[in-house]
Order: C-alpha cells, then sequence, then structure tokens
C-alpha cells in the first residue's frame, strides 16, 4: 500500500487515488467461495522532520474464486501498517497521542486485456501513539466493485496498486496531513489471487 506528511490545507497527493468504491454491496458469497490471502509489501516515504523511511503493510483480503459479471461482490480488506521507530519518534516528538483517518488505493484486476482499477477507501480508527517504539495501526474495510456486464469469461488476476494515500488526523500541532506511499522495491510481487468470471 513515497510517505509525506502535509499540513492541512495542502492539497493532497494522488499517489494512489483510493476514493470511495461504487456498486452496491452483497456478501462475498454471493460470489462464491473465497481464497484467504496475506500478503507481505514494503513501501517508502519522505517524512518533514525524519527524512525518507520504510513502511511495512501487511495486505490481508478474501479473493472471490468465482465471479459473475455484472453482479456486484464485496470484498474483506485489511492493511496492516507499521511506520516504523522514526515515524513513532516524529509524532511524538510534536506531542501527538492519538491518530484516525484514512487510507486509500486501488486493487488492480487485468483480465485478458481488460485492466480495471478499482477505488478504495479504508477508515484507520482512533488508535494511540504509543509512548515508544514503533508507529502501527490497521485500517479495514470493504472493497465493493461490480465486474461489468458483457466482460468476456475468463480468468482474472488481482493485484495491490503500487501507490496509496494516507489521511491522518492528529491531536497535535500537525493536525490533518497527507501521507503518500509508493512501492519499494517496486518489482514487488503484490499479486493477490484469480477469481474465475463467468
Amino acid at each position: 500500500m513515497t510517505e509525506t506528511l502535509v499540513r492541512k490545507g495542502v492539497r493532497r497527493f494522488c499517489a494512489a487515488g483510493i476514493a470511495a468504491a461504487v456498486a452496491g454491496t452483497v456478501m462475498l458469497t454471493a460470489a462464491g467461495t473465497a481464497a484467504a490471502v496475506e500478503k507481505n509489501l514494503t513501501y517508502k516515504g519522505g517524512f518533514p522532520i525524519i527524512g525518507d523511511q520504510q513502511v511495512a503493510v501487511v495486505v490481508k483480503a478474501e479473493i472471490p474464486a468465482t465471479a459473475q459479471a455484472g453482479t456486484p461482490i464485496s470484498v474483506p480488506f485489511t492493511l496492516d501498517v507499521d511506520s516504523g521507530q522514526a515515524a513513532g519518534d516524529g509524532l511524538r516528538l510534536v506531542g501527538a497521542k492519538k491518530l484516525s483517518g484514512t487510507i486509500s488505493s486501488k486493487v488492480n484486476v487485468a483480465l485478458g486485456e481488460q485492466k480495471v482499477a478499482i477505488p478504495i477507501e479504508l477508515p484507520i480508527p482512533d488508535t494511540e501513539v504509543p509512548a515508544e517504539g514503533s508507529l502501527k495501526f490497521t485500517a479495514s474495510g470493504k472493497v465493493d466493485f461490480t465486474i461489468p456486464a458483457g466482460t468476456p469469461a475468463g480468468e482474472a488476476t488481482s493485484s495491490v496498486d503500487a501507490a496509496a494515500t494516507s489521511h491522518i488526523i492528529t491531536d497535535s500541532s500537525l493536525g490533518e496531513f497527507d501521507v503518500q506511499l509508493t512501492l519499494d522495491p517496486p518489482d514487488q510481487d503484490a499479486v493477490l489471487g484469480k477469481t474465475t468470471v463467468s
């Protein structure tokens, strides 16, 4: 799921473009069985006080084994984020005690020559900044989408986009800021799974 802190009012970086997903919500069971996947990825970002840092993200999702074109489905999705010791030190330095916000990114689905980018936005619940150690938080939700009607049958491959943006809200002098993430190294295996479309 680069990472840059920007003060409130400054435009967001467009690293991942995860907006609210469209299409109706249907429980995953409506699309058939699902395969649970856990993908470990690393991102890199430049923080204003601490400079460039690596951020570890564990992506957890339940990719449907089958799906029908034109039928909306809902995929449970979780991001466990470890921003590292330096990120924790930076927030503690400005007196931050808690944070919340959202993480935005995309899931890219490829089926033959067709490619679709599905926007997602996951909430970051109120999270305490630890008194010491690494800054960690979890964003969870569902990715709702519909494979367009008329899509030819075949095997669709879902993968995590190379960029993501977090909007962070703190109780410190930083206020609200954006965090831009880019896969580092960029050639990591970001495939989540395959779905047979009928």
